[in-house]
């Protein structure tokens, strides 16, 4: 007769519980084979993801490439006399000093020098100063409508109350692009004007 004692019942279950389970390993399929054996190769679909991925970012870098690589010259001489004359002025007043913006169509120069600067300096100023870029060239600088400056030093003051003389700057690109920098005695900052409209 077996035991039907509940203790021992109970050892035999833990016992039986402990025991590790036999397990029938089942064969595994084998991987479908590819066409290229041993060789890996992509998906036609993950193909023309990656062409897809190309072509967006080519749309989008190529006009940056356009602006920033091939650029004529004309924006970048732009952002110099516009970042420098709201600086000058600003400058002036500050340091309570008189600074000079000095533009010179014949050696395609910009420099800033001090009113009363001595020679030795001034010279230092103007070799350390903006040349523009290749194929810009500084067309005239007027004070009025009669009084216009096509070579020489030509100085455009800024002033320590804050004002500047009256001024306009105009260049030509390489396409042959008008541009003209507008330095009125109160506004902080010189203003651009392309086209025929600035001449």
């Amino acid at each position: 007769m077996p035991m039907t004692d509940p203790i021992c019942h109970a050892i035999i279950v833990r016992q039986a519980a402990r025991r590790p389970a036999v397990r029938t390993q089942v064969p595994a399929a084998d991987p479908p084979k590819r066409f290229l054996s041993g060789n890996r190769a992509f998906t036609l679909v993950e193909m023309i993801v990656v062409t897809a991925l190309i072509s967006i970012m080519l749309v989008v870098a190529i006009p940056r490439l356009d602006v920033g690589l091939f650029s004529d010259g004309g924006d970048e001489t732009a952002r110099w006399i516009i970042a420098n004359v709201r600086q000058l002025k600003t400058k002036a007043i500050v340091d309570q000093k008189v600074y000079l913006l000095n533009v010179s169509p014949d050696v395609r120069r910009l420099w800033v020098t001090e009113a009363g600067m001595a020679d030795d300096d001034a010279d230092t100023a103007r070799e350390e100063g903006y040349l523009l870029p290749r194929g810009v060239t500084i067309d005239h600088v007027a004070f009025s409508q009669t009084d216009r400056y096509t070579s020489g030093t030509i100085p455009i003051s800024f002033y320590p109350r804050g004002y500047s003389d009256k001024a306009v700057i105009r260049i030509r690109d390489n396409d042959g692009e008008r541009l003209a920098f507008f330095i009125e005695p109160f506004l902080p900052g010189a203003s651009l004007v392309r086209g025929s409209e600035g001449w």
